[in-house]
């Protein structure tokens, strides 16, 4: 089954369930916390259906919206770096080591041939074509994922970043809808008197103040650079 084949594949987990889970962990920290007389149905909820069922689609739902946000992504960087890294234009990776780069590539993939810096100007869209092509080539090469595992370990690394930004305006909605509640709770039941207020509550609170924080300076940029340091490793394997 494809629930189970997610819940135990390394990729799908660390790059698309954790990051729904941790968008959603203030909502269930509250839960518990704050309503004492859910905690059993939560325990059991958790053990028996959350994982299987939840979890499966919260994994779908974050690869869905990480997809959709990476294509806004890609055209304000022009293009995936992996594929930008391989222009003539851009200096992101030295002129030599490109060079080395350009001269695997033309040896090993089929009928590719690297254009010139002329013609890369000239036809921008062809050549992207062809850089296109050899990422295709390359990523087809490595889905060894123990001989690649640092490559793996970056790809994990880009999944998990671009999916948890992607769903951070909802993180942040229910994060806020969560701190509001609880404050308003602990009017209603403590009256905002510190010490009256159980232990749990504070928890609740300091869960949903630093995923908040962690969701707020998770940025665009961080996106960037994970892909760019996945891109890097792949482009690294043409030098083995």
């Amino acid at each position: 089954m494809d629930l189970f084949q997610d819940l135990f594949d390394p990729y799908e987990r660390k790059a698309r369930i954790y990051p729904a889970l941790i968008i959603i962990l203030p909502t269930l920290v509250a839960t518990y916390c704050l309503f004492p007389y859910l905690r059993d149905f939560l325990s059991a909820a958790l053990s028996s259906i959350f994982f299987l069922g939840i979890t499966y689609f919260l994994g779908k739902f974050s690869r869905q919206v990480g997809k959709r946000k990476q294509d806004t992504l890609i055209t304000k960087w022009r293009g995936m770096p992996s594929e930008r890294f391989l222009r003539h234009s851009d200096s992101t990776v030295d002129e030599h080591t490109k060079k080395r780069y350009h001269q695997y590539l033309s040896v090993h993939v089929p009928n590719l041939v690297i254009p010139t810096p002329q013609e890369e100007s000239a036809d921008p869209a062809a050549a992207d074509t062809i850089y296109r092509s050899s990422v295709k080539w390359l990523l087809n090469k490595t889905r060894d994922t123990q001989k690649y595992k640092l490559l793996y370990q970056d790809n994990i690394s880009y999944g998990f970043t671009r999916n948890l930004w992607a769903m951070k305006p909802l993180g942040l909605t229910l994060n806020s809808a969560v701190f509001f509640g609880s404050v308003f709770l602990m009017y209603k039941k403590y009256n905002f008197e510190v010490k009256a207020v159980p232990p749990e509550v504070w928890l609740s609170f300091a869960v949903t103040i630093i995923i908040t924080f962690f969701l707020v300076f998770l940025t665009e940029e961080t996106v960037h650079s994970k892909a760019k340091a996945y891109a890097r490793t792949l482009l690294e394997v043409c030098d083995e």
